[in-house]
């Protein structure tokens, strides 16, 4: 089976999952197995499809049917098709037996919609359909939230990062008269472009401060939404900000330096805000801005040695910015998963009405242990792995021969030092007053059984992310 056909039966698998939950959306465990299984077969398709790309080293171009929507997979989307594809997979398996709660709502439609959406985004052709399958997907979650403040809130911010990059795509319109991005790769975008698609995509990824969304969107939403937020919704942001800088050949430094600076603010603020946090889906929302700051520093890095024409810094930059990429979906979907489980056990996800659950959900603790280790970078785990390439790429950094990033290189590890004390604090927080210590509430002393099938998915999740480490 040829890629593109496998990308073309996982999009139409996608798309007839979503439609079964919707038709089936009366009858809500059915609605959620058809969709489920639908959602789980079509996002491993989609791995596969970057597996292959990722080994044949080169790019593959061609036209989806039916749609007519032509497509570009290159080495460089297929890591976000095996990071959207593998995290879906598990994400879909899971909602199969959250569907069995009496309080869920049958979500298998927007799901589904929105993985559709974002496998079309990584492997768009042009940077107009990158905007409008970005759009779609944006708007798919945000009618996942449960909340109508935090649905208004992501509405409008996503609007203006839709009109920013409808901006960018006018003005490479009006200079190039394209929008391809094979034809753009020979063209100097120019920097008003560029900073328009940084703002926008950015809106999607959640720098700071344009981050407001994220806490919100994810403590008002079920798990496995939330998860999905974290694990592609965000990671499309970032894929949109390394697509547009990597446009034209060699990019102005201050580019890199520029995104350096937001990844370090992302970092930093969101791991301190985290610490502030007891519902523990917007704790890990936080934890997401943190991470997405230290991707941001892989990239900026990356594109920093390419300013540079230093084929060691990109490679250390890009190496690291992208495994963390894939990293920080995976230990991510066991935390937000994790905390699901312990939700369809308590009701809660105030992390100071439980405690004592260690001995009550004796595999989701452990799988939870392992995910907040990942978190803190704790080694040999995979949250470790990519930041130690990141911190190699800051001492290169600092011996690029540049004055300024001499400078910001050790500041840099530094500072990626102190999220990381900041990421210890907070795993020994939500550890011990979740799991240690006596329960501090009915539900917590006589929790509820979890279905089997949902601790199956975390645990296997957990075992993801020593495997990913080692």
């Amino acid at each position: 089976m040829t890629i593109l056909s496998l990308l073309s039966g996982a999009f139409w698998l996608l798309i007839c999952a979503a439609m079964l939950g919707w038709l089936f959306m009366p009858f809500k465990a059915l609605s959620g197995l058809l969709a489920g299984v639908g959602g789980t077969v079509g996002c491993a398709m989609t791995a596969i499809c970057g597996v292959m790309t990722l080994s044949g080293a080169q790019a593959v171009g061609g036209t989806l049917p039916l749609i007519q929507y032509h497509v570009l997979i290159t080495p460089l989307s297929a890591v976000w098709l095996i990071t959207l594809g593998v995290c879906g997979a598990f994400i879909s398996l899971y909602s199969i037996a959250w569907h069995r709660h009496e309080a869920v709502k049958a979500s298998g439609l927007l799901m589904n919609l929105l993985l559709a959406a974002a496998l079309c985004a990584v492997c768009a052709a042009s940077l107009g359909a990158l905007v409008v399958m970005a759009e779609i997907m944006a708007l798919s979650a945000v009618f996942l939230t449960d909340s109508s403040e935090s649905g208004k809130l992501w509405f409008a911010m996503s609007r203006l990062g839709t009109l920013l990059l409808a901006i960018a795509c006018w003005l490479l319109r009006q200079r190039y008269q394209t929008l391809d991005f094979a034809a753009l790769s020979g063209h100097a975008i120019g920097s008003d472009v560029w900073l328009l698609g940084v703002v926008g995509f950015g809106l999607l990824a959640g720098i700071m401060p344009l981050h407001s969304w994220v806490p919100q969107a994810h403590a008002n939403a079920a798990a496995p939404a939330a998860a999905l937020f974290s694990t592609v919704v965000m990671k499309i942001g970032l894929f949109g900000i390394l697509s547009l800088s990597l446009l034209g050949g060699q990019p102005p430094l201050w580019w890199g330096v520029v995104l350096l600076a937001f990844g370090m603010l992302t970092a930093f603020v969101g791991g301190l805000y985290a610490l502030m946090e007891h519902n523990i889906q917007r704790l890990l929302a936080y934890h997401t801005l943190e991470n997405i700051g230290i991707i941001l520093l892989g990239l900026g890095t990356g594109i920093t040695g390419l300013a540079l024409q230093q084929p060691a810094l990109v490679a250390l930059g890009l190496i690291g910015g992208l495994y963390h990429l894939f990293n920080h979906s995976l230990f991510k979907c066991t935390l937000f998963l994790g905390a699901g489980a312990l939700w369809f056990g308590t009701g809660f996800r105030d992390i100071e009405k439980l405690g004592g659950l260690g001995k009550k959900m004796p595999l989701i603790s452990l799988a939870m242990l392992v995910g907040l280790m990942a978190m803190a970078a704790l080694p040999p785990l995979n949250g470790f792995a990519g930041e130690w390439v990141i911190y190699q790429s800051f001492f290169r950094l600092s011996s690029s021969g540049h004055f300024l990033l001499q400078l910001m290189g050790p500041l840099l590890a530094v500072g990626l030092a102190i999220t990381g004390a900041l990421a210890v604090m907070c795993m020994a927080k939500v550890y011990g007053v979740t799991f240690l210590g006596a329960p501090r509430s009915a539900q917590a002393e006589n929790p509820r059984a979890v279905p089997v099938l949902m601790i199956a998915v975390v645990a296997a999740l957990a075992i993801c992310c020593v495997i990913g480490g080692v």
